[in-house]
């Protein structure tokens, strides 16, 4: 009963390491080389010209289904419970967001 009072009894610090023996640790495998990619297609410049085209195009696009999902989305609160400060956020947002980004989505194609 002496040492329940006392607290817990100390740990063994080699029973702190629940991994392998470290001096009996396999050496690193050996890797083959990694393949010489200079040569791929994927390297060439009108490859990496044509992803960041279609990346600009895709980009220009996201934004203006967001810009689109986010007018109907305020347009439909508006719409839902009308009041004169909806409406006008409603308009503005159209006519500063929603309107630039449809505009660059066609001038991008």
């Amino acid at each position: 009963m002496a040492n329940s009072s006392l607290g817990p009894s100390p740990v063994d610090p080699s029973q702190l390491y629940d991994g392998p023996d470290p001096a009996n640790v396999a050496p690193f495998p050996k890797f083959a080389p990694l393949p010489d990619v200079s040569t791929d297609k994927r390297s060439r410049p009108d490859y990496v010209a044509t992803i960041t085209a279609a990346l600009d195009m895709l980009g220009a696009r996201i934004l203006a289904l967001i810009a689109v999902i986010a007018a109907c989305g305020i347009w439909s609160f508006a719409v839902y419970d009308p009041t004169q400060m909806r409406t006008y956020a409603a308009i503005g947002f159209s006519l500063t967001v929603l309107i630039p980004t449809v505009a660059l989505y066609w001038r991008r194609g």
